[in-house]
């Protein structure tokens, strides 16, 4: 399987700020100045949402909070049943369902306005999650494989069967400025994720240098930094790309209490504002399609 990476297709730029945008990543432990966080919290009490989508966002062990993406604000609850605990969640175009992977490492689909799941798959090789370290669930649209990491582990899964392909390992690619350095990858997203696209190209966010990341070539587990979010990231993170019928993508960012759109060419927070009405983190969050 390889990225199959297209051109991206994005939505008109709007309140996109000099000041939020920082080409390029940053060595780990760079001090961001007041200005800017000065401008990013006046994107939070000022910015407009442009969607009217539903964000799924996942909170404590199984509960899922649906996200008016026009107001931000939560409109409804639901536990997930028959599982203990969740470690991510994502939608996987080419059945239409939402998808989530459990502590025992079972993928299962789940109905969001009745929070059932049903055991698609259990994987046939463990993924070692260190107790804290944050764990990306994600679909690859044009392969219909999950995409399974945590640390610098990197798998490739099969959700009829539960197969495991272990790919290489996540670093940064010579000559990027963070080459060298561990990746701290918490949340990744692939574009063109509406019906199953010829092509599709994976971005990721690493909290360390508080950036949007290429993964370049998935399967060989190449990062490449695109540009720093603007804001220093802290806690828990969701990510991930909604694509419309006409191929339209849009980044979608839920952290610091905020809900905020990205800016895949440069890595920079567009708009931001609050989430209401959600009691915990967001720790994983996806759009679902217009139907």
């Amino acid at each position: 399987m390889c990225s199959n990476e297209a051109p991206l297709k994005l939505p008109p730029a709007t309140l996109r700020s000099p000041g939020i945008a920082i080409a390029g990543a940053h060595a780990p432990g760079h001090r961001r100045s007041d200005t800017m966080t000065r401008l990013f919290a006046a994107l939070l009490l000022t910015a407009a949402p442009a969607a009217a989508e539903t964000a799924v966002g996942l909170t404590g062990d199984r509960t899922l909070v649906m996200i008016d993406t026009a107001t931000a604000a939560v409109t409804g609850t639901v536990e997930v049943q028959g599982v203990s605990s969740l470690l991510g969640i994502d939608w996987r175009p080419g059945t239409m369902t939402l998808i989530g992977v459990t502590d025992a490492q079972a993928i299962v689909s789940i109905d969001p306005a009745t929070g059932v799941a049903t055991e698609l798959a259990r994987m046939n090789m463990m993924l070692p999650v260190t107790s804290g370290m944050p764990v990306v669930v994600d679909v690859n649209p044009a392969a219909d494989r999950l995409r399974f990491m945590s640390g610098t582990i990197n798998h490739r899964v099969n959700m009829e069967t539960g197969e495991v392909t272990v790919d290489k390992p996540l670093a940064f690619v010579a000559g990027d400025a963070n080459a060298g350095n561990a990746p701290n990858i918490v949340a990744a997203a692939y574009t063109n994720s509406y019906g199953k696209p010829e092509k599709t190209a994976m971005y990721d966010i690493d909290a360390t240098i508080s950036a949007v990341v290429q993964q370049v070539a998935p399967n060989d587990g190449t990062l490449a930094a695109i540009g720093q979010l603007g804001v220093a990231l802290t806690g828990s993170v969701g990510f991930d790309v909604a694509t419309t019928p006409e191929g339209t993508n849009t980044a979608w960012l839920a952290a610091l209490g905020g809900l905020h759109t990205v800016d895949l060419g440069t890595g920079a927070v567009t708009r931001s504002w609050p989430i209401t009405g959600a009691d915990q983190p967001i720790r994983d969050l996806t759009i679902l399609p217009e139907m």
